[in-house]
């Protein structure tokens, strides 16, 4: 091997050593890379990152922290600071639901009002009256796919429940998706009734620390879906619901 092979290979030697302290932080096959745990934030801190930037990953990030008293010591001697480990134990006290399909993280969206039609028709309802109104979700997808037989996963604060999330189905209209929901059951707080031909029916399983997955009982169609959040309408904020919304190609 010549000169220039030599050095050319010395290079090559020196990337890779550069390079492997940040593959640590790369997902390994199989996995989404969306989470951010106690693992990661050992790697970040191993590799020189400052604290406001851990800090901001950390913000920004799904997150999955294990923080008994041991996980603690664990995270000192690998030389996270105070101020990381502060934020860690924050950003595991939620304040609001956080959602995720198929390991995907899911947003909160808000539906409106797009008209009220007027008689019940044939089909059975939970709490509908004799009017409904139509509640629109702009965009003719979602940003997030799914499966056909997709797992979503719920992770709630303390004063929330399982019981207030439903599965529907939405009617693709054009650019947007529409929900029926009960007018007389927009107010704020408020349970608003969900048409039962539209509700998936789902199986919930607790994961502990007030997370619980949730599974389809067959296998979804192609389309829209919303997990429909109960009693989050408010008329009077021009809300008709709020939810989180995937698609099933």
């Amino acid at each position: 091997m010549g000169r220039r092979g030599l050095v050319l290979l010395l290079k090559a030697t020196l990337c890779l050593c550069l390079l492997n302290p940040l593959l640590d932080l790369l997902p390994a096959r199989g996995q989404t890379g969306l989470e951010v745990d106690n693992a990661r934030v050992m790697a970040m801190t191993k590799l020189g990152l400052g604290d406001e930037v851990i800090i901001a990953r950390i913000k920004t990030s799904p997150c999955k922290f294990a923080l008994s008293d041991d996980d603690l010591v664990a995270l000192k001697r690998a030389g996270v600071s105070d101020k990381v480990i502060a934020a860690m134990l924050e950003a595991s006290v939620l304040t609001s639901p956080r959602v995720s399909v198929d390991g995907w993280p899911l947003e909160q969206r808000s539906l409106a009002q797009s008209k009220v039609v007027g008689g019940l028709g044939k089909n059975l309802s939970l709490g509908i009256k004799s009017t409904r109104t139509k509640a629109i979700l702009e965009g003719r997808h979602a940003n997030v796919y799914a499966g056909s037989n997709p797992t979503l996963v719920l992770q709630l604060p303390a004063d929330d429940s399982v019981d207030n999330y439903v599965l529907v189905r939405l009617a693709s209209k054009g650019d947007r998706r529409e929900l029926e929901v009960a007018p007389g059951g927009t107010g704020a707080g408020s349970r608003a009734g969900i048409r039962t031909e539209g509700a998936v029916r789902m199986s919930i399983k607790p994961l502990g620390g007030r997370r619980y997955q949730l599974t389809p009982a067959k296998r979804l169609k192609r389309g829209e879906y919303l997990l429909y959040i109960l009693g989050s309408a408010d008329a009077n904020k021009g809300i008709y619901g709020r939810g989180y919304d995937f698609s099933v190609p």
